[in-house]
């Protein structure tokens, strides 16, 4: 398990080819976006890594509802009594009432031994069998979560339909979920600032329209959901991702 204490109260964790984030605020802990749903025991470890336990959990915020990020949000709301909020244009996938993700047909048509180990390990990791949300919280663009870190979202469709990147102002950090990448999926060697590849875009043209909300941004550090933290401002992050 790799932890990366980004700031004093921001925690990032390495999941299975995907990342979280952990604000622990006090006793409290936030969640932003919970890994696979195989991801349950780094899930675990990681908030006993920062002293937390899994009843300090007061609130899951998703970024989308992609199997590689709500992985354990259910789990958390149904035993520890956690909230689970998401965009409200994104409700309906994270309830698992519709589905907005990459089809088999285009995997197989840009199929090479590289692709072959990032699918594999997504059906392993359960990627396949993502445990709907029974009941979410939902929140709008530019609204201030009353979780502990008290996030402000920062809508950015396009990967999903309601894809919602979280700000925390106080602590200079942008968590970008999948609107804003720095490794690529298929090629681990491409790092950097990056959007993800268009076969993985609900919206394409929309993902790329809306890093220009990323871009006017005030942080230091942005947490991607697939890659390590960059540090730097966002103008310069969307700039290389643009330019990739």
């Amino acid at each position: 398990m790799l932890i990366e204490q980004v700031t004093s109260k921001v925690f990032w964790v390495e999941g299975s080819h995907n990342g979280f984030a952990l604000v622990v605020e006090g006793d409290e802990v936030t969640m932003v976006d919970s890994g696979f749903p195989n991801d349950r025991d780094l899930v675990d470890a990681s908030v006993a890594e920062v002293g937390r336990a899994l009843a300090d959990i007061q609130a899951v915020v998703l970024t989308h509802g992609h199997a590689d990020h709500k992985g354990s949000a259910e789990r958390l709301r149904r035993d520890h009594d956690a909230v689970v909020h998401c965009h409200t244009d994104e409700a309906a996938l994270v309830r698992g009432e519709i589905e907005q993700r990459i089809s088999l047909l285009e995997l197989r048509r840009a199929w090479r031994p590289k692709i072959f180990r990032f699918a594999f390990n997504a059906i392993r990791s359960g990627g396949l069998r993502p445990a709907p949300v029974e009941d979410v919280s939902t929140f709008n663009d530019g609204e201030t979560l009353d979780v502990p870190g008290r996030p402000v979202s920062v809508f950015t469709p396009g990967h999903t339909q309601g894809h919602s990147s979280l700000h925390l102002p106080d602590e200079g950090v942008l968590i970008t979920g999948d609107a804003l990448i720095t490794v690529d999926l298929w090629d681990p060697d491409r790092l950097g600032p990056q959007l993800i590849r268009r076969q993985f875009n609900f919206d394409h043209d929309q993902a790329k329209r809306s890093l220009a909300r990323l871009a006017d941004v005030d942080a230091d550090v942005l947490i991607p959901g697939h890659g390590k933290p960059w540090r730097g401002r966002p103008s310069n992050a969307v700039q290389q991702a643009l330019e990739a």
